[in-house]
């Protein structure tokens, strides 16, 4: 990772204090705390609230340099790869949960949102199906960004369950994420669709009532 982005992120994390602090704070409040000039935040970021809108999109930055440490990841199942995505923001808004209860609807639920989280996630997700080679052909037409746009409409569900989860360590959140990972392998591994589609290339072709409608 840059060091810039890195800067940027420290930013960013110690901005969300700050706003569970007090939710008017000054740029110049956070240099303080930050023990920097005000002028090195402006030359980063315009404004307080692109520091917070940051602060989401810079999650998806967090992953995938984390990415690079696991061993094998090329080698997961789709299930695997997107429960991955999920519990790593997951854990990333645990550390943050004050300011993400404050902010989550207002910020990427929101009219004011910016759409800078919302792309790197979806992006995220089309890496995953993209280079998942198990995924049936007949499956193809459900992957695309129109797709990977209602999975994070879901997403929000999910988080928005986990903001209301009263159990032990958020235990039925992750249940749910399971769930929902198995449940959308399952959909695009299946190749009944595709033995179909072959059962009945095969019938069109060979069956010997082609030659009486013919």
């Amino acid at each position: 990772m840059k060091k810039e982005t890195e800067f940027k992120i420290k930013i960013a994390e110690a901005a969300t204090s700050r706003y569970v602090e007090n939710n008017r704070f000054t740029i110049q409040s956070l240099a303080g705390k930050l023990d920097i000039d005000p002028s090195v935040i402006f030359e980063l970021f315009p404004n307080r609230s692109s520091i917070l809108h940051y602060f989401y999109e810079s999650r998806l930055i967090v992953f995938e340099d984390d990415l690079k440490q696991i061993s094998g990841y090329n080698e997961f199942t789709l299930s695997e790869k997107l429960s991955n995505l999920f519990y790593h923001l997951l854990d990333q808004f645990q550390q943050h949960r004050e300011f993400i209860l404050l902010t989550y609807k207002n910020i990427i639920m929101g009219s004011n949102c910016t759409g800078d989280f919302q792309k790197a996630f979806v992006n995220e997700l089309e890496k995953i199906f993209k280079n998942d080679n198990r995924i049936s052909a007949s499956a193809s037409i459900l992957q695309g960004r129109f797709i990977c746009n209602i999975i994070f409409i879901h997403f929000h569900g999910l988080i928005l369950f986990w903001m209301n989860d009263k159990s032990l360590n958020y235990e039925n959140s992750m249940a749910l994420i399971d769930k929902w990972c198995s449940l959308l392998e399952e959909i695009y591994y299946t190749k009944i669709a595709d033995r179909g589609f072959d059962l009945g290339k095969f019938l069109f072709y060979q069956s010997p009532f082609k030659k009486i409608i013919n």
